[in-house]
């Protein structure tokens, strides 16, 4: 039998913030007096590359200096908000993890935030004690913003593994269309918003426990 690994994204996925997200980037729109759909959101900024997302907004290009300028300061609303409430992981998220450090399976984390979010994610939730820290793989301005692969085959390549042998976890649509152009060997899409997923055909999850694990093993 032969071991897959796991690649999960966060935002959405293993941390279900969706309503701090929203409201984050509404008061930071608003400050900026940017107006957005729902829709635009889902398209433009939800799983997307910070860079991305701000020359959309902002209708230029912009220097690297701007992009951490901006972006750390959505970033500080955020973070605000989330230490309002009580933070803690996906239901069922904490036992899958024990469960796959037990069995030595190989696991990383793909996500679109920035350095400053995944330290804060590193100390509200310990996830050093599951994820060794160079398998955390995050947006370091260097890297396609989802739905191109490029994070997640880096993350797969961290993990030494195969594509052939990858599961990948997500929620946004972006995110999901990036697990499709990485032909990974499974999506589970983590709906953790009650979105309409109806358009693609993979596996949903409303909780971790759903997950089936014997996926994790094939047949040599």
């Amino acid at each position: 039998m032969k071991n897959r690994g796991i690649i999960f994204d966060f935002n959405g996925t293993l941390f279900w913030d969706s309503e701090y997200q929203e409201i984050s980037w509404d008061k930071y729109l608003e400050t900026h007096n940017i107006y957005l759909t729902m829709a635009q959101k889902k398209e433009y900024i939800h799983g997307r590359n910070g860079k991305d997302t701000l020359e959309f907004l902002f209708k230029r290009k912009l220097n690297d200096l701007e992009v951490e300028q901006y972006t750390e300061e959505k970033e500080l609303i955020y973070r605000n908000e989330c230490n309002k409430h009580e933070m803690k992981l996906a239901p069922g998220a904490i036992k899958l993890l024990d469960y796959l450090k037990a069995q030595k399976i190989p696991i990383a984390i793909a996500t679109a935030s920035g350095k400053t979010n995944v330290d804060f994610f590193i100390e509200k939730f310990n996830l050093l004690d599951y994820f060794a820290e160079e398998h955390i793989i995050f947006n370091d301005g260097k890297i396609k913003g989802k739905p191109h692969p490029d994070i997640f085959e880096k993350a797969i390549c961290k993990l030494g593994i195969k594509k052939s042998e990858s599961i990948i976890f997500e929620d946004s649509f972006s995110g999901i269309q990036a697990a499709i152009n990485c032909k990974v060997a499974n999506v589970i899409i983590v709906n953790s918003t009650k979105e309409n997923y109806s358009e693609f055909k993979f596996p949903i999850i409303e909780h971790f426990d759903e997950f089936d694990r014997n996926l994790l093993t094939v047949s040599s």
